[in-house]
């Protein structure tokens, strides 16, 4: 699945692959522990049992079920430093995509308003003009992949015409695992 990859306001889109990771697949079952001096094999039995009774295939949900509407957002022109960190408490948010004529063109966070803040800049230099985004149809397995390997704690998402439509963030990813359990929604 194609992401889109804003950079100085000119989008590109590239398909983002996983790294390769040594360990265990999330899909696939550990092997059971043997029971510790003479202990019933009880919890053995009931693993295998869970692991087996359970199909491997989960609902995969999209940005778009789990994506905060409306994104707050602003326009290139009405950004200045107090005026982000302003939006920012009025909304209760920790991100902020900024626009150019309705488009995505950067984003800046509450930790760069707080740098920009400590070291004094008053030129535009704290926002992020590298932006990755994500269309409403991208599942969640894609987006948590691409913020844990970035280390970024946001996907801006958009639609055909790079407008915002709202935004995934690690909050709504850990709402989803704490309704429907750690592996309800890989695939």
């Amino acid at each position: 699945m194609p992401f889109i990859f804003i950079d100085q306001g000119s989008p590109s889109i590239r398909d983002y692959a996983t790294p390769k990771s040594k360990g265990t697949s999330p899909l696939t079952p550990s092997n059971p522990t043997r029971a510790v001096q003479g202990r019933s094999q009880t919890g053995q039995k009931a693993y295998q049992q869970n692991t087996q009774s359970k199909p491997m295939s989960r609902q995969v949900h999209r940005a778009g079920e789990i994506m905060s509407t409306p994104a707050i957002s602003l326009d290139i022109q009405q950004v200045n430093l107090e005026h982000a960190r302003q939006t920012l408490i009025k909304h209760n948010i920790k991100h902020l995509p900024i626009t150019e004529n309705g488009t995505l063109n950067a984003i800046l966070s509450e930790c760069d308003i707080l740098k920009a803040l400590a070291f004094k800049q008053e030129n535009q230099e704290w926002i992020t003009k590298k932006v990755f985004a994500a269309t409403v149809a991208t599942d969640i397995h894609q987006l948590a992949h691409v913020m844990f390997d970035e280390h970024i704690g946001c996907l801006p998402i958009i639609n055909e015409q790079h407008e915002l439509v709202g935004m995934v963030t690690r909050s709504d990813i850990l709402k989803i695992t704490s309704q429907y359990g750690p592996m309800e929604f890989w695939a």
